[in-house]
């Protein structure tokens, strides 16, 4: 079994309600929250020989802060028992700004926590009332200035577009803004209508629109060019931070390395599997009993399946993936394998610098698209 795992996932799956657009695996019930920090803490105690080497830590939802300060710190405890804090380069938690107060900033400034991901989704209230969420424009400014001023500087939000409203002129504003509040990285996603979800029921009534493909992309290009010129660096499809202040968690995910994932939920990618803990509780906790955990998924990866991930997450990333790291992992000449390969960088839609093939900036958009055409008459 690989034992150099450096990145650990724990997915905590309770919110106090669900937003419009949200598809994520979540529980409204709050007298679940002990129970459940019970069973991730035996989760943990059985994985805890893939712990040692860990650098990497995301506390992820659902809405981890939903959970008491009491919890949390019984979480983190527990843990801290079986990691190396002095290998720990990134420890991040999911935030909702409405729990930012100044008894959660006080918790979070005695944990080995390091790094923040608040959940702004926009600044505007009539976007925030569409996405059904808790907090305002107001709530959300003071939360990131009320963090930064307690010396938290490495502070990453997500924010939404692809909405009717949505314009270069405001979403420029929260650009601007979030530069203002010290921002040091933007998770920059676009609306996804998912199946299940409140807002494509809307949509399938024909009672929400979202914004159109191509005044999507328009606004896509446009926003990659303002965050450069606010000094925001591009790394990913929909990454954006200032110099140095790239997630290195997610940097795991895409550089397709081995990963730990820990609660009910929860995917990994261990020894040639991708597994998906199972998401309902009592079968969760069952399976953590008996020393044989349940899941929803366990796939084992071809090596055909092991090239393509390679491809379709590394190119992802703007600076794409190295040749020659390709050929000493697989054994395999990634021109060869992938004969398309010379026709779209002839089409200029792939280019090749030195060792590295990437997406140029203007067609990271349309990289599904690409991805089609690369994987046609894959030779392994």
């Amino acid at each position: 079994m690989t034992n150099n795992i450096k990145s650990l996932y724990i997915h905590i799956p309770f919110c106090e309600h669900i937003c419009s657009y949200c598809d994520f695996f979540k529980i409204v019930n709050s007298k679940e929250h002990e129970k459940y920090i019970q069973y991730l803490i035996k989760e943990i105690e059985l994985k805890k020989n893939f712990l040692k080497d860990i650098e990497t830590i995301y506390i992820g939802g659902g809405t981890p802060t939903c959970l008491s300060i009491e919890l949390l710190k019984k979480l983190i405890d527990n843990l801290t028992k079986y990691i190396s804090i002095d290998k720990i380069k990134e420890w991040t938690i999911e935030i909702n700004p409405i729990h930012v107060n100044q008894d959660l900033i006080s918790f979070l400034k005695q944990t080995p926590i390091n790094r923040l991901s608040i959940g702004i989704q926009s600044y505007y209230d009539d976007i925030l009332s569409i996405m059904k969420r808790k907090h305002n424009k107001t709530k959300a400014i003071n939360c990131l200035k009320d963090l930064y001023n307690n010396g938290f500087t490495n502070i990453s939000i997500d924010l939404i577009y692809g909405f009717l409203n949505d314009s270069k002129k405001r979403i420029k504003k929260e650009i601007k803004l979030s530069k203002k509040l010290h921002v040091k990285h933007i998770s920059l996603y676009s609306l996804q209508l998912e199946e299940g979800t409140y807002l494509y029921k809307l949509y399938q009534k024909n009672e929400f629109k979202r914004l159109d493909e191509d005044k999507e992309s328009s606004l896509y290009h446009c926003l990659q060019k303002y965050l450069k010129l606010n000094g925001y660096h591009q790394y990913e499809i929909s990454n954006f931070s200032k110099k140095g202040y790239e997630s290195k968690h997610n940097l795991t995910y895409w550089q397709n390395e081995h990963y730990l994932g820990i609660g009910a939920g929860a995917s990994y990618y261990i020894d040639n599997k991708r597994y998906t803990n199972i998401t309902n509780l009592p079968k969760y906790y069952q399976g953590i009993d008996n020393n044989n955990l349940s899941y929803n998924e366990e796939i084992t990866l071809t090596i055909k399946d092991k090239i393509e991930e390679e491809l379709m997450l590394g190119l992802r990333k703007t600076n794409g993936i190295s040749i020659n790291t390709f050929k000493n992992k697989y054994n395999k000449d990634i021109f060869k394998v992938f004969p398309n390969l010379e026709v779209l960088i002839k089409q200029k839609f792939i280019k090749r610098k030195n060792d590295l093939l990437y997406i140029p900036l203007k067609h990271l958009y349309i990289q599904n698209a690409i991805l089609i055409t690369l994987f046609k008459n894959v030779i392994c």
